[in-house]
């Protein structure tokens, strides 16, 4: 404290107030003048708040001027006290009374006794002790009656029969055993309630041989207690009981009048702080933020630190640095404690050998420790108490391990150092510690290795820091290697780590490693822990949610969730986003050892792992594009049921994890699942525009089916493969693997792959305005339909228009003839892979006048949005309906191809088109049934849809069941009016009918027909009889099987266009 001008001025509160100068008694003033003398008295040289004094001048109800009137006290005794303007100080919202240490009773009797405590023998001790209680004047603040000064008279009065108590029991120890119980007896009858004072009474009486008073004054304390507290006495008060009883000789023989001074074992100041590193290096925050921790005020309470971290990342360093940064301030001892809470070689420390350890380390002699465990933490706190320790405890393992080890004396510090976070202990501040910055990783290396050969090999000095995961012990014990191999690079310690599975074995030096550090947390895991981390381990991600975990452990939600968050805290996990956790590197790779050391199980945990995700990619790619249907595989656990605004932040969240996937199951042989994973992520690249990452996922899919001997799958997904390349703008290497897909179609006899391969080159040639192309394409992809169905009539419509024949008695369906390709519903069903689509399946083989019934079925309703919301703008391509199967929208999908010439004139009306325009063409036209896909002529004008979407009527003036005019083909060959209707409706809605198992009912309209009476008409010769395909601009490769020559037309009426 400074000194002040006042200086000659003396202060007495152990006692009624006073103030002096000299002999010369000074008057402060009246009650309230005195009380807010006392209350600035006992926060010297500190800011005490206006509200502090006025609780401290009016014990209740203050009155509305109270702060005006503190002010004028203060005044007051400014004017009294000699000096009092350079005393009494004005500090903000309050005032601050500054004195020298030799100005105030309190200072003083606190200095002498921290000068008793330091004291190493019994009778400089008792002086100081005897200097200290002579200040004591009696009963401290009698006058004082406020809730604020009441408290404080208390503890000074607690504080002077503590040391009062300290000292008989030294005179004791000196043999004054007489004198003891002389001051004493009225002492406890004063205090009858404080059991120490009864011990030591109890022993007194002993020693002078009053062993029935000693035994008499126990029996009045248990009584007493048990009448008003309902309490049983102390451990300490029962030992001392038991040891007269035995008449032990470590209380003495209770015949002897005068012993000989039994001098008091030497106290001891204790240091015990392991060393402190030299090269201590980084942790400068965490120092700093632990240093200003224990440097608030901590002489009321005891101040605890709890530095909890993962294995190997500095805890005990850092404690030991801060330890011995403190030490002067705890001049009493220095203590370090090993609690092994997480160690190979020693059970982890139980409280009662703690406290023995504690107790023998302050000069509490061997045979004086109590052996019951409350009994040594009642001595502990005991002797803890006016003293100030700094107690570091080391390898905490759970709350309940260091929570009878804090002292009981206010002003002692305790650091803690634990794995786990220590919630348990209530008042603990907790410092987690993380794991190094990359600049403290290369700061380590320099200090150990030396900065020179750190600067040689920057680059592997940056990838060895992170190979060790910016773990200091893993650092430590890297740096130590190296500096044992003089000759190495650190590039060559940096390729050796960079295996996984040798990792933790290259980070070990002399018995000391990472796994065994590591190994320790999950040893001390509990069976179903531990079980959850096995699992954990066959993950092969980076992070993960509480469901993934579940289903890799096969565990419900809920539990596994719960198990996750123990495995938080005890550092085997990090959280870096709520609900998800991630492994540490160096801890994955100690998990993924432990699940390689049980196959079975691991490899049955990445068998769910992969079926979950498989499932949870097909719902993401079901919601973002609603026309696609999800696998109908029945899951073990359904997967979430996610919106279309869910779905992409989930993709973006887990697409590393799937692809991590992705690749465990081809490494381990899941072809199954990495088929169906790699299609159901390039689902969803598709869908969110990223055809780069979908040609690699298609072509792992391709693979995987090749190595599953699935042919019809491989064309389809080659053929997926063709699709992503043409999206990515690689259209040249997409027909070189349609072609591909193609010849293996051809080569399995998969006719429907065949259809498929065609359409997707089709596709290509008219992203890339080859039409010539596109025509030639369109006939390869309906010849492998062959005949379907019989071949209709204008004799067989009905009254809304074509539709199929009756089917025969006992049969529910269209006539299908043996070897024929299946319907539209079965081919568009194997042009998805075998996945159904029932909106779709139902659409394609309804009868043409209804959904489902027989003759006069009422038309079907009309699918998908109002005619004048399907109408397309002008120029653009409509969207296909929603009933058109995955692969067919794929291929009419609007964006895929440029602007398509379109003929001058009007144009045809369609269910699809009803302004006419390029809208996608009807895809349930009649069919013919002519073979090797040659385009039949409809008989009769088509006009406008009255009986609904798909349904033809018609011309007016045209009974039903007839055909105006002859049943002859179109002039031209089927080629010519192929390119005719690709270049006026594009090959998108060709293709579109063309999947869906109908011929092109309306490529008779796509041009006017000129009529017989024309003078300009001139029959078009027929072409050669015969050909191969071998010239198709496309590079299909050719057929055995001849095109049949064209017959040439007969003249048709000409068509009046509306």
């Amino acid at each position: 404290m400074m000194a002040s001008r006042g200086s000659a001025v003396r202060f007495g509160i152990l006692g009624t107030l006073t103030a002096r100068v000299g002999r010369h008694h000074l008057s402060v003033g009246g009650p309230r003048a005195r009380a807010l003398l006392a209350a600035l008295l006992l926060e010297a040289d500190r800011l005490v708040p206006i509200s502090h004094l006025v609780e401290a001048v009016w014990a209740q109800d203050p009155p509305a001027t109270a702060e005006h009137q503190i002010r004028k006290i203060v005044a007051d005794l400014r004017a009294r006290i000699p000096g009092g303007h350079q005393m009494l100080l004005t500090d903000g919202p309050g005032y601050r009374l500054v004195i020298a240490e030799d100005q105030l009773d309190v200072i003083a009797f606190d200095r002498a006794l921290d000068r008793a405590r330091r004291c190493d023998t019994v009778e400089a001790e008792v002086d100081a002790l005897e200097t200290a209680l002579a200040l004591y004047r009696g009963p401290v603040l009698p006058d004082c009656r406020s809730a604020v000064l009441t408290a404080a008279a208390a503890v000074l009065e607690d504080r002077h029969l503590t040391a009062r108590e300290r000292l008989l029991e030294l005179r004791l120890a000196q043999g004054r055993a007489h004198d003891v119980a002389g001051e004493l007896i009225p002492l406890v009858a004063e205090h009858p309630l404080r059991e120490s004072l009864s011990a030591l009474l109890m022993v007194a009486l002993y020693r002078v041989g009053r062993q029935a008073d000693a035994l008499r004054v126990y029996h009045t304390l248990r009584n007493l207690l048990a009448e008003q507290l309902g309490i049983d006495p102390s451990s300490e008060v029962n030992h001392r009981y038991r040891q007269i009883l035995r008449g032990e000789a470590a209380l003495g023989p209770p015949s002897t009048r005068h012993e000989r001074p039994a001098l008091r074992p030497r106290p001891t100041r204790p240091r015990s702080l392991p060393h402190d590193l030299p090269d201590f290096t980084g942790r400068e925050a965490e120092l700093s933020r632990l240093l200003s921790y224990a440097a608030d005020d901590a002489r009321e309470t005891v101040r605890i630190i709890a530095i909890d971290g993962m294995a190997g990342s500095g805890k005990s360093t850092l404690a030991v640095r801060a330890g011995h940064r403190l030490a002067d301030r705890y001049p009493d001892g220095q203590l370090f404690l090993p609690l092994h809470g997480f160690s190979l070689d020693h059970e982890p420390v139980a409280p009662r050998d703690a406290l023995g350890t504690l107790l023998r380390a302050v000069g509490v002699p061997a045979e004086q420790i109590p052996g019951e465990t409350a009994d040594r933490e009642a001595l502990w706190r005991g002797l803890t108490v006016g003293r100030r320790f700094l107690l570091l405890l080391d390898d905490v393992g759970a709350s309940e391990q260091a929570r009878p080890l804090i002292p009981g004396g206010a002003g002692c510090l305790v650091l803690l150092t634990s794995r786990p976070r220590l919630a348990g202990l209530d008042g603990a501040t907790a410092l987690p510690l993380p794991l190094f910055t990359p600049s403290e990783g290369l700061a380590l290396l320099r200090r150990v290795l030396g900065p020179e050969r750190v600067r040689a090999e920057q680059r592997a000095a940056a990838e060895l820091v992170a190979l060790c995961g910016r773990l200091p012990l893993a650092l430590r014990v890297a740096a130590s290697r190296l500096a044992n191999r003089p000759r190495w690079p650190l590039g060559h310690l940096a390729d050796r780590l960079r295996d996984d599975r040798t990792r933790l074995d290259e980070l070990t030096v002399e018995g000391r490693g990472v796994r065994a550090s590591l190994g320790l947390s999950y040893a001390a895991l509990p069976a179903r822990h531990q079980a959850l981390f096995r699992s954990l381990g066959a993950y092969p991600g980076r992070d993960f949610d509480g469901p993934t975990a579940a289903v890799l452990a096969g565990l419900p939600p809920g539990t596994a969730e719960a198990l996750l968050e123990e495995l938080l805290d005890a550092r085997l996990l990090v959280q870096h986003t709520p609900g998800r956790y991630s492994f540490h590197d160096l801890v994955r790779a100690l998990a993924r050892a432990t699940a390689d050391a049980e196959p079975a199980t691991a490899r049955q945990a990445s068998h769910r792992l992969l079926d979950h995700y498989r499932r949870a990619a097909d719902e993401a790619a079901a919601s973002l594009r609603p026309g696609r249907e999800p696998s109908r595989a029945t899951p073990r656990r359904p997967p979430p049921a996610w919106g279309a605004a869910d779905a992409p932040a989930w993709f973006a969240t887990e697409r590393a994890n799937l692809l991590a996937a992705l690749d465990r199951a081809e490494e381990g042989g899941f072809d199954s699942h990495a088929a169906r994973l790699a299609r159901a992520v390039a689902g969803c690249l598709r869908v969110l525009g990223r055809p780069g990452e979908e040609v690699d996922l298609r072509r792992r899919a391709a693979a995987a089916a090749r190595r599953l001997g699935d042919p019809a799958r491989e064309v389809a997904d080659l053929a997926d493969l063709a699709g992503a390349y043409g999206e990515s703008g690689n259209r040249a290497e997409g027909v070189r693997t349609a072609r591909a897909a193609l010849a293996l179609a051809e080569r399995v006899g998969d006719r429907l792959g065949s259809a498929l391969c065609v359409t997707r080159l089709g596709l290509l040639a008219q992203a890339a305005r080859r039409h010539r192309g596109d025509a030639a394409a369109l006939p390869r992809a309906l010849a492998p339909r062959g005949r379907a169905g019989p071949r209709r009539t204008p004799a067989s419509w009905g009254p809304a228009g074509p539709r199929r024949e009756a089917a025969p008695r006992g049969r529910a369906g269209p006539r299908r003839v043996p070897g024929a390709v299946p319907p539209a519903a079965d081919a568009a069903r194997a042009a998805r892979g075998g996945r159904s689509d029932p909106p779709y399946d139902r659409a394609a083989t309804a009868p043409r006048g209804g959904t489902g019934g027989g003759r006069g079925a009422p038309p079907a309703p009309a699918v998908g949005p109002p005619a004048a919301a399907r109408t397309p703008r002008p120029g653009a391509v409509a969207e296909p309906p929603a009933e058109v199967p995955g692969p067919v929208r794929r291929a009419v999908r609007p964006g895929r191809t440029g602007p398509v010439p379109r003929r001058r004139g009007a144009e045809v009306a369609g269910p699809a088109n009803p302004g006419g325009g390029r809208g996608l063409p009807d895809v349930r036209a009649a069919d013919d049934g002519t073979r090797g896909g040659a385009i039949p002529a409809t008989p009769g004008p088509p006009r406008r849809l009255s009986g609904g979407p798909g349904v033809l009527s018609p011309a007016p003036g045209t009974a039903p069941g007839t055909a105006p005019g002859t049943d002859r083909r179109l002039p031209g060959g089927r080629r010519l009016r192929a390119r005719r209707l690709v270049r006026r409706d594009g090959l998108r809605g060709v293709l579109a009918r063309a999947l869906a198992g109908t011929a092109p009912a309306r490529a008779r309209d796509a041009v006017p027909q000129p009529t017989a009476a024309d003078p300009a008409h001139k029959p078009r010769q027929p072409p050669a009889p015969s050909r191969t395909e071998d010239s198709c601009p496309l590079g299909l490769p050719p057929t055995s099987r001849p095109v049949a020559a064209e017959p040439p037309p007969a003249p048709t009426p000409k068509r009046l266009v509306t």
